[in-house]
Order: C-alpha cells, then sequence, then structure tokens
C-alpha cells in the first residue's frame, strides 16, 4: 500500500516533454524582447545541461539580465501564450495519469522545478496545481517590474534538495513519507533523501543509478 503524504514531481520532462523555459525564452524572442541569435545557443546550452554538469545557476545568470526591466504582468502573459502555442500539446499522457491517481488516493501532489514560476504556472494551473502546490525558481521584482535577478537560490539540484527539506520540516511532514518523480541525474540530490525516488523517463545516467540502486522506472510517455 502507498504511504507517501506528498507526491514531489520536475516538470521539464517528466510532465512536460520539452523544457518550459526554452519556450518560455522562444516567446520572448517572438516578441521582439530578446534577440534571436540568443535562441541560436539555447540548443547548445541545453544539450550541455542535460549531457554534462552545467548548472541553471549559470543559464541564469546569462539569461535573466535579458529581461531585466519587463513588467510581470507581460511576463506571464509570455508564459501564457507560450503554453498555450507550445506546451499545451507536449503533456505525457502518463505523467497526468499518475497524478491523477495520486490525488485519488488522497496524497497530495507538489510540482518543484528549477523553471521561473512565471514560465511554469499556466502548465500548472491546467494540471491543476493551485500556486501553493507549486515549488519553482523565483523572480525578483520592484514595483511589480523584473530586476533580473532571484529571489534566493534556483529550485535546482543541492538546492532544490535544501528547499524540499525545509519545505517538509515547516510542513511537520516526515520526507521519508514522500516521493520525488524526476527525468533528471541533476536532482540526485533530492532522490538520494526522499522516501520513494522515482526515475521517470530517465536520463540515460538517471536510469543507470535508478537501475543500480533498485529505485522504481517509470516512462510516462
Amino acid at each position: 500500500m502507498r504511504r507517501e503524504a506528498i507526491a514531489f514531481f520536475d516538470v521539464d520532462h517528466t510532465i512536460s516533454r520539452v523544457s518550459t523555459s526554452l519556450f518560455f525564452m522562444l516567446e520572448c524572442v517572438r516578441r521582439g524582447i530578446i534577440a534571436w541569435w540568443y535562441l541560436a545557443a539555447a540548443p547548445v546550452l541545453y544539450v550541455l545541461y542535460r549531457l554534462s554538469n552545467v548548472s541553471v545557476e549559470r543559464l541564469f545568470r546569462v539569461s535573466l539580465p535579458k529581461l531585466r526591466g519587463i513588467s510581470r504582468a507581460t511576463l506571464e502573459d509570455i508564459a501564457d501564450a507560450a503554453f498555450e502555442k507550445w506546451l499545451k500539446k507536449r503533456i505525457y499522457p502518463g505523467a497526468m495519469r499518475e497524478i491523477e491517481q495520486l490525488r485519488s488516493e488522497g496524497i497530495r501532489v507538489i510540482m518543484a522545478t528549477s523553471a521561473p514560476f512565471e514560465a511554469v504556472y499556466p502548465l500548472a494551473r491546467h494540471c491543476g496545481f493551485s500556486p501553493s502546490d507549486v515549488i519553482a525558481t523565483q523572480f525578483s521584482y520592484a514595483d511589480g517590474v523584473f530586476e533580473g535577478k532571484l529571489v534566493g537560490a534556483p529550485v535546482f539540484s543541492r538546492f532544490k534538495g535544501r528547499i524540499i527539506r525545509d519545505f517538509l520540516s515547516r510542513s511537520g511532514v516526515d520526507i521519508r513519507l514522500c516521493s520525488f518523480y524526476s527525468d533528471s541525474v541533476h536532482d540526485l540530490p533530492l532522490l538520494e533523501i526522499i522516501g520513494r525516488p522515482v526515475a521517470a523517463n530517465p536520463d540515460f545516467r538517471l536510469r543507470a543509478v535508478a537501475r543500480r540502486r533498485g529505485w522504481t522506472i517509470k516512462d510516462f510517455s
């Protein structure tokens, strides 16, 4: 019988087939907010992220200053447009079935993603998540205008593990009674301390680790 109180889900390549941030930036390019040549470099950065140890922190340092001075309302509108045009049809059906099954068993499901909250929330809303059920990287605003930096650390790798551990401590929930679904080896710091680690659509490095350690492996495609 399933025991977890909370099931945490990564988003990119776990729930969504693609990167929410990449398509958010694509819409920024389409609107002329970011130069087209920046997007040309995005596939290279993406491959480095997927296949090496390049960090999201570095990617944010490169990209965030380009959005400085944009209002929160505009960024939310960009995210809505990106979701409707590109992301809505790229959700794993298996992920949605898994989420609905967990909810039907009374288990709270929470997104835990390195993507900015603004970029991921339209997808979250579509999947039935409230804002309180989304743990995402937070942009810093002054008078409703983006300052080109983050509030705290990105929800990535060791930071994600620390953020989730602190969240559970405040909530009074034992991390051993929770699960975490992720596709990425970058999420090992959290997968290694959670009660039930699940490799969902895992990259080749995480698949090898999951097989070696006997973790559950799921294919949501």
